[in-house]
């Protein structure tokens, strides 16, 4: 059994056995439904989106019981496994019943499996990312409750966001998800975040003006963005700011990640940032000290990180877009030592676009 459920009849039998339970009034009929569906299906999917989404359209009183049902269930769950419910194993079962509860309930009752909720985003705060069970459910229901999980939660499901970007409800809930711009736990991102609060909102703005996973170079349309946010913080800001961000990179995380991550891993998160920064400095003036900051980050990512580290994706190559886009005789110096000295024949092959753009 996959992950996820692809396949339209099966899911079809599941809503038809849902809505006869509840036409008929049969409510732990609903909740054994839903429950099968979920074993079944996969943790990517679990009942089906559709299927949540009409749990959460019948009446509160309907959807408070079906909660408690789930709740008494993930209790003392050993009796509940019957049918698709055994072919998973009573920590799979568990998992289910409290994401499903707690989408389900999400805005009517703080307090249900509340203990639960939070020992399990807990665990969350220290993974680098989540794989199945859909547990932005867990975090949604707090934020309902008016206790948003923190900054270390939300790091973790904004990971899970560049890891499965097909996911419409996890984007929904990372929308409603209040927290910083960047992830902290990196000294460059939380030198960023301390600056932005002494600074003030402008410079917050330009730190959340962030580059698309997919471009290779600014668009048209973030680069007039861009220009807008620099003029209202003004050029002195990233001038000031950027280069001492850029000289904490690859430095060792504060804040560790599980996983497999190493100390000194960037998180690809906080990564789109650093591109967007890098292509900040080349709407400044053109400069050797511009310059000389662009081919630093190159350098620190591609030679300076320790043996085994994760590269921060895309930032070397935004860093020697901004040096094309940046011109003149100190961009095509840099270009040419940066040429010289890395060996990795894709980000090369950058450099040699961006000394013919520079030429």
């Amino acid at each position: 059994m996959s992950g996820r459920q692809t396949d339209t009849e099966v899911l079809a039998a599941q809503d038809a056995r849902r809505r006869a339970c509840a036409e008929r009034g049969d409510l732990p009929g609903v909740a054994r439904a839903v429950m099968d569906a979920a074993c079944r299906n996969g943790s990517l999917t679990g009942p089906g989106a559709q299927a949540m989404d009409w749990l959460r359209g019948l009446p509160d009183g309907d959807r408070m019981e079906l909660a408690r049902i789930w709740a008494r269930w993930h209790t003392d769950p050993e009796p509940e496994r019957e049918g698709d419910i055994a072919l998973r194993d009573v920590s799979y079962f568990r998992a289910e019943l409290l994401v499903v509860a707690s989408g389900v309930a999400r805005g009517l009752d703080p307090a249900l499996l509340a203990d639960a909720r939070r020992a399990r985003l807990a665990w969350i705060a220290g993974e680098y990312a989540l794989q199945g069970h859909r547990e932005w459910e867990l975090a949604d229901a707090e934020i309902a409750a008016g206790r948003p999980p923190g900054p270390a939660v939300l790091a973790a499901f904004r990971r899970t966001a560049l890891d499965q970007p097909g996911e419409p409800a996890l984007r929904e809930t990372l929308a409603r998800f209040p927290g910083p711009v960047l992830n902290p736990g990196e000294p460059w991102a939380d030198q960023a975040l301390d600056d932005a609060a002494r600074a003030g909102r402008p410079l917050e703005r330009l730190l959340a003006h962030r580059a698309s996973p997919s471009a290779a170079g600014p668009s048209a349309a973030w680069l007039r963005t861009a220009r807008d946010l620099l003029a209202a913080a003004g050029p002195e800001q990233v001038r000031r700011y950027v280069p001492r961000w850029f000289d904490l990179v690859g430095r060792e995380r504060s804040v560790p990640l599980a996983g497999g991550y190493g100390s000194h891993d960037c998180d690809p998160y906080n990564a789109q940032a650093l591109r967007a920064q890098a292509w900040f400095l080349s709407l400044l003036p053109p400069s050797e000290e511009t310059c000389d900051v662009l081919a630093g980050l190159v350098r620190t990512v591609h030679l300076g990180l320790p043996a085994l580290t994760r590269r921060p994706a895309g930032v070397a190559e935004a860093a020697v877009t901004a040096l094309s886009r940046t011109g003149g005789d100190a961009a095509r110096r840099e270009l040419d030592d940066l040429r010289r000295r890395i060996a990795d024949r894709h980000l090369r092959r950058r450099i040699d676009h961006a000394l013919a753009a520079t030429a």
